[in-house]
């Protein structure tokens, strides 16, 4: 190797390399200094979230505390009388039967005169009516209709100049007797009504005015196609107001049992095809099977599974275990 190529070789080209070295220190001090920026960025947003960790953790068991248990509502079974109300329509009318009033004529006859109206009273004895049985070409021959009781005129079924037979009622006439009122009772509730049961009732023209009655009768046979059987109910205490033909709504004392263990319907659930309840027992929800009686839609009669006293949970989503709270206790 000649001394020209070993210089070349041994001597470094100082101008070029200051071109390139200088540009990559500075390359080299800006990513130091952005580094550090990232750094300080880093520190800054982890300082932010630890404060942050750190006031939740201190929230936090007070949340739990607040969140660890279920508020429910509940109240004890109960021992006292049990009583079912049965929503029935019924109509005003007079306890004796009506009675028709026929003329007295051997054939047929024409009406010749009404004398009185619907409503009007009549008294045994009273011409109420004339009818004229006579043939063509005889005599005229009147006959009066006589009412055979006393009593209200409620139905007028003919009419002046109409023919009519023997056997054809001229007027009805009710008896005076009290008003009282009718109803059906369907087939499913006759084995818990009986003769004495007590009833309210209401009409449409007297909203709010409770009139009430004592069940005096039921009927010995059962209606083939409604499936129910006619009672009846005598109205006691002020019955000022009330008219025949009025429609009533009644409410039937359909059960009653004495000193019966007793609980909201809102307590009743199902497990598993059983009927259950859930007790409030030490801030703690237990599962209880029972079983069921009677209910009226807002208590129910239990026959066993449970004592008087027992808290049952009336509101509230729990479950065997649920820890619980309970509020709006009832004693």
């Amino acid at each position: 190797m000649s001394d020209e190529q070993k210089k070349t070789v041994e001597e470094p080209d100082f101008e070029k390399l200051a071109k390139t070295t200088a540009p990559s220190k500075f390359n080299k001090i800006i990513t130091i200094i952005l580094l550090a920026i990232c750094i300080v960025l880093a520190a800054f947003i982890i300082f932010r979230m630890y404060s942050e960790s750190s006031g939740q953790a201190l929230s936090a068991p007070v949340a739990e505390n607040l969140t660890s248990s279920v508020n429910v509502s509940a109240e004890p079974a109960a021992i006292k009388d049990f009583v079912r109300i049965s929503r029935l329509n019924g109509e005003v009318k007079r306890s004796g039967d009506s009675i028709a009033v026929y003329p007295d004529i051997s054939t047929t006859g024409t009406v010749t005169e009404i004398l009185v109206s619907r409503g009007d009273s009549a008294k045994a004895g009273d011409t109420i009516a004339y009818v004229d049985p006579s043939r063509p070409g005889a005599s005229y021959k009147i006959s009066p209709v006589i009412a055979k009781v006393d009593g209200i005129v409620n139905d007028i079924p003919v009419a002046v100049g109409q023919t009519v037979s023997a056997s054809q009622p001229i007027i009805t006439v009710a008896g005076t007797s009290d008003l009282v009122v009718e109803a059906s009772v369907p087939e499913k509730f006759l084995g818990t009504i009986a003769e004495g049961m007590s009833a309210t009732m209401e009409t449409v023209a007297y909203p709010g005015r409770l009139y009430t009655g004592t069940l005096t009768y039921i009927a010995p046979t059962v209606d083939s196609v409604t499936r129910s059987s006619e009672i009846e109910i005598e109205l006691t205490g002020d019955t000022t107001g009330l008219k025949e033909g009025m429609y009533i709504r009644l409410n039937l004392e359909t059960e009653h049992i004495d000193d019966a263990l007793i609980v909201p319907e809102s307590a009743l659930d199902t497990y598993l095809g059983d009927d259950i309840v859930y007790l409030a027992d030490n801030g703690t929800a237990r599962r209880v099977i029972v079983t069921t009686g009677s209910t009226n839609g807002t208590e129910t009669v239990i026959t066993s599974g449970l004592s008087e006293g027992d808290m049952v949970i009336t509101a509230g989503n729990v479950m065997d275990g649920t820890a619980i709270s309970v509020v709006n206790q009832e004693n």
